[in-house]
């Protein structure tokens, strides 16, 4: 690789700028458009709309690893035999100790303290070449603090001085991705890929669900990192984010992972993500980097513009995963988006089909269809070996719509081989059988009591917030009742004046009434009460439902559609929904729209 720090290469009126490293061949890169662009030029505007984070603030490219050394940090970290205190946040909030966790060509990663909760954070430090503008640096702020998911590193604060950006994020000590593709070689297991996807998709889907869509454009390898003690994964970097509206021309992420469409002027959307996530499952699936072949970023470059796939591409064993990458690596407008591949065959789940019990002669089964992290859909079934096959019994469950017809094939297998394993078994086999039954019903009650504990060790904190939320229905309904109040004194008062502001008499009147007319006491009363009523857990979905469609001004037919959807999902009453986890309520496949009136209902 050249010794120069830049490759530059012209092509038609774009110019773009690599920046390598000399000590790592796969660096990040930022590349601007020329300044001889014409912005007011013709090219229509893409749909998404994008946020930058620290692009505007930070004059660099380097990775925002959340806390996580990556392969750009030079010093390894060093242990203190006593940490100490050595600086305090504006906000007296987050100090910064003296230990010192990664360090790199623009960054340096410290570890600090949260003194409001009690826990350990990242406190990152990034050189600016100039100050923000303030409003501009508490909007972006703001919005990076406002994202929050299981699969997204968290952003907690940030702010400027002395010269330099500084910004709290979660602390992540497991690794990178890319470092745990590589602890696995020679490659990851298909059921690790599928999980570690499935979560990966899951985070870029809560992104881009975002009104308007929030484009990572430097998802890899690099920039997801793993909780080694769960085996959690999480997206990070996310310095690299845009949320702007407008036109999106600028190029920056790593050339690799870029999407063609990002080296075009008719600028691109969130699909970029999805195309850097099929190089990511491409890393994945071969345990190499993508365009390994190509010596520098220019070849890259030259690669991705003529539409060429990495060579590693052709060394995908497994036919879905090679077409689910052919999808992401293909044209935008044809790009699944990240809910569509998390529905995709090749991420569904496979259910297990168990023996919960038989009788002495193994003739009458009580089989159980179970599928692994979606508890509510478990069947049971009676199964009788002389009259019933397994294909009879599940064609009718799949006709009854008990199970997914894409599983027919599955469950009939595992149903056949229980037959096969309990045919005709001897005394050993059967004591065999016996034992194996009674450990998965050992394992499953181990299961079960390690899944009380995890509820029961949140029950404190879930009972705070239940207290709190009890504070705030009080705190509302004092509100509430106040306002009652006040438009009765306003309501006797215009009656009493009798002016001829019949504009303002009807405004008025329009707010205190539901179908328009003019209430008496008794209606003005049932209404507030109606108001100031909290839906209790057994009200039916259906009426909650028509409720909040009527409150946000949406017809019957919007209701109907919204309950059915819910019942679809198993929610039929409000405590189903307030069940939900944050989530869960992307699954309901209800719009941006409904979801929050759902939501401001039951607050």
């Amino acid at each position: 690789m050249s010794s120069d720090n830049t490759i530059p290469q012209e092509t038609n009126n774009l110019r773009v700028s690599f920046n390598t490293d000399n000590e790592h061949e796969y660096s990040n890169y930022y590349a601007p458009l020329s300044q001889s662009y014409n912005t007011n030029s013709d090219i229509p505007p893409p749909q998404s709309i994008d946020y930058t984070a620290f692009q505007r603030t930070v004059n660099t490219t380097s990775n925002l690893d959340y806390g996580i050394p990556t392969n750009d940090i030079n010093d390894q970290s060093r242990s203190h035999d006593s940490e100490k205190v050595v600086e305090v946040a504006p906000n007296e909030r987050y100090v910064r100790l003296n230990t010192l966790l990664g360090k790199g060509a623009y960054k340096v990663v410290y570890k600090a303290i949260d003194r409001e909760e009690g826990y350990e954070v990242a406190w990152n430090t990034m050189q600016a070449m100039q100050s923000p503008n303030n409003k501009d640096l508490e909007h972006e702020i703001q919005i990076l603090k406002s994202v929050r998911h299981p699969n997204i590193i968290a952003f907690h604060d940030a702010w400027y001085g002395d010269n330099e950006f500084v910004f709290i994020t979660e602390l992540m000590t497991s690794g990178t991705l890319r470092e745990y593709i590589r602890k696995l070689a020679p490659l990851p297991n298909l059921k690790i890929i599928k999980r570690w996807s499935r979560q990966i998709l899951k985070g870029l889907a809560y992104l881009h669900g975002h009104n308007p869509p929030i484009i990572h454009r430097d998802i890899k390898c690099d920039n997801i990192f793993i909780n080694g003690a769960h085996g959690e994964v999480k997206i990070g970097d996310m310095g690299t984010a845009e949320m702007k509206l407008g036109k999106k021309y600028t190029l920056i992420g790593t050339p690799e992972f870029m999407a063609p469409e990002m080296y075009e002027e008719q600028g691109y959307n969130e699909k970029v993500d999805i195309y850097a996530f099929g190089m990511c499952l491409l890393e994945m699936a071969t345990g190499e980097y993508p365009y390994g072949e190509c010596k520098n970023a220019a070849q890259i470059y030259k690669k991705v513009s003529s539409g060429i796939k990495p060579a590693c591409l052709s060394r995908v064993q497994n036919p879905e995963v090679l077409g689910v990458i052919d999808n992401c690596l293909g044209n935008e407008h044809e790009r699944m988006s990240a809910q569509d591949i998390l529905e995709h065959s090749f991420l569904a789940v496979e259910p297990d089909v168990v023996l919960l019990a038989a009788d002495p002669d193994n003739i009458h089964l009580t089989l159980q269809v179970v599928f692994k992290g979606m508890d509510k859909l478990s069947v049971k079934f009676d199964f009788n070996v002389e009259t019933d096959t397994a294909e009879e019994v599940v064609r009718e469950m799949i006709e009854e719509q008990v199970l997914p017809e894409r599983y027919q094939h599955h469950i009939t297998k595992e149903i056949n081989r229980i037959l096969r394993d309990i045919e005709k078994p001897s005394e050993s086999e059967q004591a065999e059988q016996v034992r194996r039954s009674v450990w998965r019903r050992e394992s499953d009650i181990r299961n079960e009591l390690d899944r009380t504990r995890e509820e029961l060790s949140h029950a404190t904190d879930r009972v705070l917030e239940v207290e709190q939320k009890c504070n705030d229905f009080e705190s509302r309904a004092q509100a509430a009742e106040s306002r009652y109040k006040n438009a009765l004194r306003s309501l006797r008062e215009l009656e009493e004046l009798k002016t001829a502001s019949n504009t303002e008499m009807s405004d008025t009147m329009a707010n205190m009434t539901l179908n328009g007319g003019h209430p008496d006491d008794k209606e003005r009363e049932k209404l507030v009460n109606h108001i100031l009523d909290e839906y209790s857990d057994d009200t039916d979905i259906s009426v909650f439902v028509a409720d909040c469609a009527q409150a946000s001004h949406r017809g019957a037919d919007k209701a109907h559609e919204w309950a059915r959807k819910l019942q679809n999902q198993d929610i039929m009453t409000v405590g189903d929904l307030r069940d939900l986890h944050d989530e869960d309520w992307a699954g309901i496949g209800l719009t941006v729209f409904a979801l929050r009136a759902l939501k401001n209902m039951l607050k």
